[in-house]
């Protein structure tokens, strides 16, 4: 007897963050920036507070960049264009309060909850 079970078919909820009119699709994150967020928390406490929270607007700015599997050529040019999200770019169009909250909101997957304001009742 064959067993196959198709893991492609293992597609996370869709999550959209919208921060100063531009729409993130922050539903994916990869491997790769999981172990780095978990690396970091673990680290946290031995940096200042001010590295700690440039480290995690980082890794959230990360984890905001557009996923593009498209390998057309249209698709990269296109993709030239387009404003990138960086760690700046979020310190920059968001307030201290609106940045928690959105790294909270990015993040929640990893830790099994969502914040609180976005719980279903």
């Amino acid at each position: 007897m064959d067993v196959i079970k198709d893991f492609d078919k293992l597609i996370p909820d869709k999550r959209i963050a919208i921060l100063a009119g531009k729409e993130l699709d922050v539903s994916l994150i990869s491997t790769r920036l999981a172990l780095k967020q978990i690396k970091f928390r673990d680290n946290a406490l031995n940096m200042s507070e001010g590295e700690a929270f440039n480290k995690a607007v980082e890794i959230v700015a990360e984890i905001c960049k557009p996923k593009n599997n498209s390998t057309g050529f249209l698709s990269k040019f296109l993709n030239l264009f387009k404003k990138k999200i960086t760690a700046e770019w979020l310190i920059s169009n968001a307030n201290y309060a609106q940045l928690l909250d959105f790294i909270d909101f990015v993040l929640a997957p990893l830790y099994k909850e969502e914040p609180e304001k976005e719980k279903k009742k």
